[in-house]
């Protein structure tokens, strides 16, 4: 009876960190890149600034302006998608364990109840169908 609430929670678990993993690892991308074209324009205007030419340094910083803005906000929509999977992940954990307490709980106060709906589960089990992929 423990066996599967253990593996729901494990389970999860993990597909949510996997999850939670490759989505930070695209935001963090595509924030390196936009930070990387801050970087090059800001160069790049730098050097025009230099050469004498300033039509195309307001241009450029502008761009480079764009970029580092992005790449900001690109960083701060994946902070708050991470608090709000930290906020669901701490709902579910309470949901979980209230179930827990409410199953430890059945299991002391009518075990016969308990032994029946195991014995139910493992025949469910046993003479399920039989579908091999």
């Amino acid at each position: 009876m423990l066996f599967p609430i253990l593996s729901l929670l494990i389970g999860n678990s993990f597909h949510r960190t996997v999850a939670r993993t490759k989505r930070n690892g695209i935001f963090i991308a595509l924030a390196a890149i936009f930070l990387l074209t801050a970087y090059v324009l800001a160069v790049t205007a730098g050097t025009i600034w230099l050469a004498g030419v300033y039509g195309a340094v307001g241009a450029a910083l502008f761009l480079a302006a764009c970029a580092l803005l992005i790449g900001i906000v690109v960083l701060i929509v994946m902070k708050i998608m991470n608090a709000q999977d930290a906020r669901r992940a701490q709902e579910r954990r309470v949901a979980v364990e209230s179930l827990a307490a409410v199953g430890i709980g059945l299991v002391r106060s009518q075990p016969l109840l308990t032994a029946g709906v195991l014995a139910a589960l493992v025949a469910t089990n046993l003479m399920g169908s039989k579908n091999r992929d």
